[in-house]
Parts: C-alpha cells; structure tokens; sequence
C-alpha cells in the first residue's frame, strides 16, 4: 500500500462558512504545498447548487481549518445534492487487488477496490463524525453500524455511500482505469487532443457526480493549474464491474530463447452509467444508444516482455422492451417500439462501437424457436408483426434484433449478425458444442486481432481492430460461458503462434482463465441480478452436474426474491447516483461555481448563434376525451387529416378517460385500451398521410413513446425524417385526484430533446365540476410544481405544451349558452369563459397562450351524436377541450375540432409550426475553451484585468440574456460522440440528419488501422528477440 499512501488526504473542516478541505498527506511538509477546499456558494435557498473550489496554500489558510477525527482518505468519488443538502463522497477504505505491472518492475498499475465511502454535508456538520456504537431504541434495529452519527441521526446518503462500497467498485491512482490498453495508447498517441486526460464518461461509473470537478479543471483552471490539480489525485474516477487476477509461477512461462518468464492474466470488466440498473427494471436500449447491463470485458495477458488486452462486449438487445411480472421458467417480453421508432437509438449504440472497436460482431443466444411456454399457451405471433413491436418471446425478440441488423443496411464488414440457439445446441449436456459457434467465428476473430504490445520498447505491435458483442435475454449466464470459450480461443492461439511458454503448459493457463470468467460471470450477475452466476461450472470445466443443477436452481430462486422485494430499492439508489429515473424529485442539479460567468454567458452566446443551424419543425397537438369507450373498428373519418402542403414531424395525441374512471380501474388501470390505440393510430396517421400527400410521401410515422396514468394517457408519433433527432425521451405522470393520492386526474407529461431544444407535452386531465374553479387552479399548479425531468420542471424547457380536459367550464346558464352556441355567437360565450377569465387574472398558465376558438364548445354531448347532453343534468356547453402553449416565435397554423362522434366530447386539434436549433457539441466545446483560456494568463491564474472584471459589482448570471435555446455553458454530459472520422464513411454517422458534425471519439482520435493488411486469416505477429 506504499504507492497509493502517498495519494491520501488528510480531511479538514471549517465552519463560517462551512467548507470541506482536501489535504495531500505530503504536502503538510512542503512549504509550497496545496489543498483543496470545497463549499456552498449560494445567497437563497432557492438558488441553484453551486460548489465553489479552490485550490489554496497551505501556509496561509490551513490555519482557518479544523482536522476531522477520521483516517486520511483516498480521495473524493463525487459531491451529490440530495433531499435538500449536498454531500462529498470520500473513500476512507480500499484494497489492493492486483497490479497490472507486476512483472514490469519499471511500472507501477495498482487496481483497489473501495471498500468503505463516507458522506459529508457541505452544509452541516451533524454528519462528520461517524457512530461508534447504535443508540438504544428499536426504531434504529434497522440502521447499520456508520449509518448514523453520533447523536443518532441517520445520514441520507446513507444507502448510497454502501452502494459505492459493495465491493464492485474499482480505481487506480497510477492510471486511466475506465480505458482498455490500447485505448490509453491511442489517447497518448492523440495528445494534442484536450480530451486525451479525460477518462471514458462511458465507463466512468461516477462521471455525474465528478461533473462539478471536470467542469472546474477544464474552465476554471489554466494549463499549469490543470496539470497540478490532475498530479495532485484528488479526484477518484470509479468503475463498476470487476477486476480478476491470477500470476502463474515463474516455472511456466519458458520463451523459446530459453529464459525463464512468469505469467500473469487479468480480467477487467467495466460496467456502462448509460443504463445501469437492476435486471427486470432496466432492459433493452434508451433513446441515446445505451443499453442495459453493457460491460466491456478485457482479458490482459503479461510477461516481462509482452503484454496482450483483447476486448469483448456484452448488452442488452438494443431494442425497446421490457419484462414484466414474475419470469420464473419463461422469458415472456414486451417489445414496445417498431423497427423504425427503434432504428435512431440502435444506431447510436451500434455507431459508439464501431467508433471504439471499428468493427462488430454480434452473437445473439436467444432462442430460434418459440415454446407454447413461452406465450403462457398462447399461439406464436405472426411473424410479420414482429417489425411492428409486436411478440411476447424470447425467439420474437431475437428475430426483432435480426430485423433492426439488416434495417441498418451496414455492409458485413463492419457489422456482422450470428444467430446461435445455445439452450437448444448444448440440450442434453453437450456443452462442447459451443465450439461449433467458435469454428464459425473463426475467421473473424484472427481478422480482429488482439492489442499486443513489446515492454522493453513499448512498441505497439498489433492493435485490436474489432470486437465480439455478445448477448443473451440478461447477458449474464449463456453471455459468459460463450466469452470465456472465445477468450480461452483467443488466448491458446496466441500462445501458438508465439512460442511465450512450454506446449505442455497451454491447457493450465487456458484452465486458469476459466476460473477467471466464472469469477467475473459472478461478479456481473451479482450486480445486475443479485445472485451468482449459473452454468458457473460450466464455464470453469465445461462440464456440468447434478451440484451445477442445484446450485442454478437455488441462485434462480434467490433472483426471483430479490426481483421481487429488492430491486427496485437497489434501482432507486442507483438512480440517484447517476442521475437518471425518478432521482429529480430528491435531487438538485450540482454546478460547479463560476466567477467568469458574468463575462462567458453573454460572449458563448454570441458565438453559438452564429453557428447554431435553425430549423422549422411541424406539430399536430390532438386532445380527447374518449369517455371510456374503447375501440371497436369504427371509422375516424377526417380526424387526423394532414393539408397537402404540411406534412407534421411530430403527432402528440392525449387522451382523457381512455378507460372507465371507476375504482377498479383507479386501483389498477387497464392498458389494453391504449396498447389498441396505438395500432390502430399508427396505421391511421400513416393512412391520412398518404391520402394528402400520394406519391409524394415519402417514408411513414411510428409510435416513439406512450405512457398511462389510469384515465390519461399521451402517445407520441414521429415521422421517419424526425425520428433521428429525437433523443432524452422521457415520460413522467402526476397524480391530483384526492390531493394526490389517486390518479383518476392528473396528467402525463413528455419531455424529449429535438436537436438541442426541449420540448415538453402535458397531457391533463383537471378536477370536474362546474363551480370547482380553485380546483382546477390547484391541479394546474400541482402539476406545474411537482412534475420534473431529470432536473427540469415543465416550465424549464424551450416550448411547452399542454393538451387536455382542463374541464374550465361557461359561466352561463344552459338557457343562454345553447341559443348562442346554434347561433355561431361565440365571442359573447367566450367573455364567460372560466379559462380565460383565470389567465386574465394571472391565476393559472402564466406565459402561456391558446390561439382564437373559432369552434362551438367541445363538452358535452349524448354520447355518439351531435347533440348536447339531453340527460337529465343537461350540463352545459363548455370548452373544456385546450390546447396551451409557451415559446419563443410559435406560430399556430390552425386550431379547430373535429366532428367525430365517439364519445361525449368532441376531438380538438391544432397544427403548429415551433424553430428548433442544433448546435455541434465539439464546437461548442471549443468555443467555450477558447472563452475561457482566454481569462488565464500563462501561469494559469486569472489576469489582473480579468480579476478585476470578476469583482465588480455585476448583475448574476441569471439575469444574462437567456441561453435557453441553445444551452448553458456547460460540458457535454456524454463526453465522447457518437461518430468519429475512424467511419467517416459509415452510414450510421448521419450529421447531415441530425445537424452534428462528426467528431472523433474520447477513445479512437485517430485511425491505427489504415495500413493494416486484411488478406489473410493465417497471421502471427513480430516477436521481438
């Protein structure tokens, strides 16, 4: 532990104001040493969250500091807002498990696992001092030891600092763990590249909650500044996954030149933030290329003269669907967006790994055929269906894959698609029929190649040029004994063709590497499952018995308990680390404090107009209130007519009561209804589309998205034009019936990204009742407060929608609103209408308009007719049928209602027209590079005029003209692109579609394989004497 003490950190506080202070244990010996201090620049409570740091002398401010009565920590794993105080995560524990150049005396890579995290508040100093002992009392019987302060106060953090702790998280002083090998070789080799020292977001596990550090050393810092902060190791960059390792006695290894070598293997698996989360909770793909359980596993291979990495993947079929209900002995799943409505985020995942690896080969496991089991005795979908999202079968989802594979239309190159039935092909205990697939992959695998690299010279002699992505239903079991085999494959004809040790002495270190995979099978299954891995000894001996069997049948069991009663509290927290699902309701977002930003803003704007690309996108908004009837094949008429000459990107359809709102349906709502509509939409909008516009329609609209809360529902449609700019789709919902304890009211809102404007969609349903004006008032704001998306309220994003039954009635009375409806006299109604008089007197929608009603009141009709309610409450003609909006220049083209008679309300549509701008992330970033370098003399401190600047008396940088469409200054959160120049020529690129200009991958700056040789599978590499 010699190499990493010298990277430990005393921890000191202060109070007035409250900061949290970094100390180097070295640097309380140097005259000229530093520290780190962190803390809460904040006037209001309601301000956002900002972390000031500061890098200052010891000798002159230490002294305002107090030391914590802790060991000295390793450094710090992310600062993180939660239920309303903001914490520093700091590991205070970790072991040594292996070191990478161990046999290379001249290196130092040590790997540690965190084994203990503590939490502390920059705001209060209740949590800084750990409990010794639990306080008496049984309502603590369920809070560990270090759950609580000394005064009995649980930490909130609590649970999350355990999570970071649970023996699945890795880092490294001595070097950039979250990259392969060849990875860091090919960021050396780019080093006039200024992400080269940035670690890969991807596998960055904690990159969310180091995103106030990254923001302060690439803005705040100069040149020199930043090379100090990153020397310094204040900051820990954590995976997720699990680091294996085996040395082999010096006996083994045997070079040809007769010198004596050992061995030593590691296994390095490194688990995706992208969409990371429990088994059954987290499946399939997300809108911006991320899929469920995606680990990179590199096997690394050393001697002292060699070193060999060869990398493999596994993930989620990257299609959107899920599993729902108990999965004990079947595979039941929901596809739940076609082919084209899956096709932009398939290739944003497939175009990230072509831009890391060059090429892909894919091996689904899934099986071929369907069982009756399979559809809980039901009969096989068509197989037609199945491009349209519609299939309850594992063998549905795997000719899914196959379908969206061959919709890319990629040349087999670079994507390549092997289907292999592993249950059906080793049935009976044929295990070894694995190498059947092996045989078949042969080719390839010699054509990819392995990253080999000479020590003595560090002369890269082989780089790897592509990867083996493998998949199951959970890519856990089948996934790993079929990359062990591969590895092993890999491994012994490398140690064939190279001569590094004894022939006699290849099948015990393919033997160990077994042991390996089975280690990390279990490592993976236990984060993402809860349990070991199955077919363990399959993997380990390729062998399996009646131990085996036993053994998968009780791990089986133990994931069906933990699904049932644990996952979703492991998911919560998880969530909460990384910012995604639910995590805005209990999180703020944390920036990093900014004194530039007064002179930034205005600049950064300026500079992102005159590059922005502005474009005009269509709408058709669409609200109705079905009054629970359900679909029987009845005509929709004109409903959905599009005008021959505006074709809408977007179609937003709300519904209201699309089931009945009785208590069977508020206890449990019925999705049958909606799953119906959106068949029969989908063809619908595709039907009205090619009557208005005939030959020249060109491509069609599919589903992207539908959510239910009881009565309410939204589905969003997109045309194959939009599809590709459409990304960060979220769906939340709000309840407002009975206070908010039940959802026969509420709403379902949308949030999604279009290039890089937001957009967000209320579909809502307010409290009924012609007199209960307050409580629609408090529904509205109800919803407007409590509805958020990943940290943005409705209100925060740059177009706003609401469409719905907002049930705003007339204050007339029936004898009077009847005569002048028939009459056409609208106007005199609308004086009367509770909406606009609740607007006009600024109590609801504040900001928002609603173009001219020049249609007769929507609401309320005998069902099936024309006729106003003729029941015995004869209610009273209103328009409780709006559609609202907010933003910069929209321009609604027409707003009106359609005559169908399905229910007691009557449809109302409104064709808008909105600007959306895209804005190329890796200019942006330059351009706030150069912004800011411009404020940091050669020293990389800030110049005497700059300073100056900073402290005048300046307006905040709220009040700065508005960045709201096109960004804040902030960093690309995803921090390397999807598309690189590696395949510039690839078709997944698509910047012409999307508006993006390709760049170069955190990982791939330039093209190592231009002059390599494909011809060839007999290939051997140069061995130096």
């Amino acid at each position: 532990m010699s190499n990493i003490d010298a990277r430990r950190f005393f921890v000191h506080v202060s109070s007035q104001p409250r900061a949290i202070a970094l100390v180097p244990t070295h640097a309380l010996s140097d005259p000229n040493g530093t520290f780190l201090s962190l803390r809460i620049r904040r006037t209001h409570p309601a301000d956002p969250v900002r972390v000031e740091l500061t890098v200052e002398k010891i000798s002159s401010t230490l002294q305002h500091y107090s030391p914590l009565d802790i060991d000295a920590v390793f450094g710090c794993a992310g600062i993180l807002d939660y239920q309303g105080d903001t914490f520093v995560f700091l590991v205070t524990r970790c072991q040594l498990v292996c070191d990478l150049a161990a046999l290379n005396p001249r290196q130092d890579k040590p790997v540690f696992r965190v084994v203990q995290v503590l939490a502390l508040s920059l705001t209060d100093s209740i949590f800084d001092s750990q409990a010794v002992q639990r306080m008496p009392g049984a309502m603590y019987d369920d809070v560990t030891q270090g759950e609580m302060d000394i005064y009995g106060v649980a930490n909130p953090c609590a649970q999350m600092a355990s999570f970071l702790a649970n023996g699945a998280f890795y880092f490294s002083p001595a070097f950039d763990i979250t990259r392969t090998m060849q990875s860091q070789q090919l960021s050396a080799i780019a080093a006039d590249d200024p992400r080269v020292n940035e670690p890969d977001a991807k596998f960055q596990w904690n990159s969310k909650l180091l995103q106030v550090f990254a923001d302060f050393r690439l803005l705040m810092c100069g040149t020199r500044a930043r090379q100090q902060f990153d020397a310094a190791g204040y900051v820990l960059s954590l995976i997720q996954g699990a680091v294996e390792s085996l040395q082999l006695p010096q006996s083994i290894g045997a070079a040809s030149q007769g010198q004596q070598a050992g061995i030593a293997c590691y296994l390095i698996s490194r688990t995706s933030s992208m969409r990371s989360g429990m088994r059954f909770l987290t499946r399939g793909v997300d809108d911006e290329g991320g899929v469920a359980n995606e680990v990179e596993t590199e096997l690394v291979l050393t001697t002292p003269s060699l070193t060999l990495s060869h990398v493999q993947v596994r993930g989620s079929v990257p299609a959107f669907w899920t599993q729902e209900g108990l999965q004990l002995g079947t595979h039941k799943v929901r596809i739940t967006r076609s082919v084209k409505a899956t096709l932009p985020a398939t290739k944003r995942h497939f175009a990230d790994l072509l831009d890391r690896y060059k090429r892909v080969s894919v091996v689904s496991l899934l099986r071929l055929h369907s069982t009756p089991r399979d559809y809980g005795g039901l009969e096989a979908a068509d197989p037609g269906m199945v491009s349209h999202g519609v299939g309850t079968s594992e063998a549905d989802l795997g000719r899914f894959y196959r379908v969206i594979i061959e919709s890319m239309e990629l040349p087999e190159s670079l994507l390549s698609f092997h289907a292999f039935d592993y249950n059906q092909e080793v049935r009976g205990g044929q295990f070894d029929r694995v190498h059947v697939l092996i045989r078949q992959l042969a080719p390839l695998l010699a054509s990819f190649k392995y990253y080999l690299l000479d020590n003595d010279s560090q002369t890269v002699l082989s780089f790897q040029r592509g990867v083996q992505r493998t998949n199951c239903i959970d890519c856990l079991d089948r996934t790993n004994v079929v990359q062990s085999v591969i590895s092993r494959a890999v491994v012994s004809e490398f140690l064939r063709q190279t001569d590094v040790v004894r022939r006699h002495m290849l099948d015990p270190i393919v033997d160990s590497i077994s042991r390996l995979w089975a280690a990390n099978g279990n490592a993976i299954s236990r984060a993402y499952a809860g349990t070991g891995a199955l077919k363990s000894d399959v993997t380990t001996s390729g062998k399996s018995g009646w131990a085996g069997f036993l053994s998968d049948a009780s791990k089986s069991l133990s994931r069906l308990m933990q699904s049932s009663f644990q996952d979703r509290g492991k998911q919560s927290v998880i969530d909460v680390l990384l910012g995604s699902g639910d995590s805005c309701l209990v999180c703020r977002p944390v920036q990093v404090y900014d004194p530039y930003a007064n002179i930034i803003a205005p600049r950064l704007e300026q500079e992102l107009h005159k590059i922005a690309r502005k474009s005009a996108l269509n709408l058709m908004l669409c609200t109705y209130n079905l009054h629970g009837c359900p679909y029987r094949g009845e005509s929709l008429g004109r409903w959905l007519a599009m005008s021959n000459d505006r074709r809408p990107d977007i179609v937003a359809i709300g519904f209201q009561e699309v089931v009945n709102l009785d208590v069977q349906s508020v206890i449990a709502a019925d999705t049958a209804n909606r799953r119906t509509w959106e068949q029969v939409l989908t063809a619908e909008i595709n039907s009205q589309y090619l009557k208005s516009f005939g030959d020249r329609a060109d491509g069609e609209f599919a589903l992207v998205s539908s959510e239910q809360l009881v009565g309410v529902s939204l589905l969003l449609f997109a045309h194959d034009t939009a599809l590709s700019r459409i990304h960060n789709v979220q769906m939340v919902k709000c309840k407002t019936g009975l206070a908010g304890m039940t959802g026969n009211k509420g709403c379902v809102a949308l949030h999604m990204m279009l290039d890089d404007s937001s957009i967000c969609i209320v579909s809502a349903h307010l409290a009924a009742g012609n007199s209960n004006v307050s409580e629609r008032n408090n529904d509205y704001h109800t919803i407007r407060t409590n509805t958020r998306f990943q940290h943005l309220y409705i209100d925060s994003h740059d177009y706003v929608f609401w469409i719905g039954d907002l049930n705003y009635r007339l204050n007339l009375p029936n004898e009077q609103v009847r005569p002048l409806a028939a009459a056409g006299r609208l106007s005199e109604l609308l004086e009367h209408d509770q909406l606009q008089i609740q607007m006009a007197n600024g109590q609801v929608f504040g900001g928002y308009s609603e173009a001219a009603i020049r249609f007769p009141p929507t609401y309320k009709y005998d069902s099936g007719t024309t006729r106003y309610d003729t029941s015995e409450k004869m209610r009273v003609p209103s328009w409780t049928d709006r559609i609202l909006y907010k933003g910069r220049n929209v321009r609604v083209q027409d707003y009106y209602r359609d005559e169908l008679c399905f229910s007691d309300h009557k449809p109302v549509l409104a064709q808008i027209q909105i600007d959306v701008v895209a804005v190329d992330k890796q200019q942006k970033r330059q351009i706030m590079r150069q912004l800011y370098s411009q404020l940091h003399a050669a020293d990389g401190t800030a110049s005497t005029n700059v300073q100056r600047l900073i402290d005048m008396d300046m307006p905040s940088a709220g009040s700065a003209s508005s960045m709201s469409t096109v960004g804040r200054p902030s960093l690309d959160s995803r921090g390397a692109s999807i598309v690189s120049t590696v395949n510039a020529g690839n078709p997944l690129n698509g910047a012409a579609a999307t508006g993006r200009t390709p760049v170069k991958p955190a990982n791939m700056m330039d093209d190592p394989f231009a002059d390599d040789d494909d011809g060839g599978i007999a290939w051997k590499p140069i061995i130096p004497s």
